[in-house]
């Protein structure tokens, strides 16, 4: 049990305030706010957006984009022309910018895959 709760209190300390619940470039948003996170330099960008809440992510130029917002009530991520950019969206209200190439994974729930347009990808 005490292992349990040290791994949740750390999970916490990755979080803050409203305006950017995470620090760093690993992090998951907190349960019961919006999530506003922007990635910088690093090799990896991973975000795990709250359930019923907005997601907007923005990942460094060059790094690696990971970002679960399935749940998310809207979700915007930028993956900066990143070698990776993978993204599980809700079914509608996600945007995916500067993604492209093929390893831009953009899902959007149950629906399937996204509607690409350039290095826009979309869920109607």
């Amino acid at each position: 049990m005490k292992n349990l709760f040290l791994v949740f209190a750390l999970v916490l300390v990755g979080c803050s305030d409203s305006t950017s619940q995470c620090q760093g470039n690993d992090c998951v948003c907190a349960a019961d706010d919006d999530c506003a996170h922007d990635c910088a330099g690093g090799a990896e960008c991973d975000v795990q957006c709250a359930p019923g809440h907005d997601c907007d992510v923005t990942c460094d130029a060059g790094e690696v984009c990971h970002v679960e917002c399935s749940g998310s009530t809207n979700c915007d991520v930028d993956c900066q022309g990143g070698p990776e950019c993978h993204v599980t969206c809700p079914a509608a209200g996600c945007t995916v910018t500067n993604c492209s190439g093929p390893e831009c994974v953009v899902s959007c729930g149950a629906i399937g895959e996204a509607t690409y347009a350039g290095t826009t990808a979309t869920c109607p």
